[in-house]
């Protein structure tokens, strides 16, 4: 293969950003992002999106203390008059 097109990139495009794409087309991948603002484009859309999704799973996973919890539902209980729901 010379070169690769814009399709081609598209399905290299997580492998390449992985470091799974090997030698011969890593140099044809760099040689066709050199020249496509478009797939330079898509590149950087694949990484933001990536990078928001890490940390948005990050955030999901991340648990609050104890204390604030047992603090919360103790407000909440107050402020519903001692523990059950109106």
């Amino acid at each position: 293969m010379d070169e690769i097109i814009c399709r081609q990139f598209v399905e290299m495009a997580s492998d390449y950003l992985e470091g799974a794409v090997g030698e011969e087309d890593l140099e044809l991948v760099e040689e066709h992002l050199a020249m496509c603002d478009w797939c330079r484009g898509y590149l950087d859309q694949i990484e933001t999106t990536a990078h928001v999704v890490g940390a948005a799973a990050d955030v999901q996973d991340a648990q609050p203390p104890a204390e604030t919890v047992e603090g919360l539902l103790g407000a909440f209980r107050a402020r519903m008059g001692g523990g059950g729901a109106r």
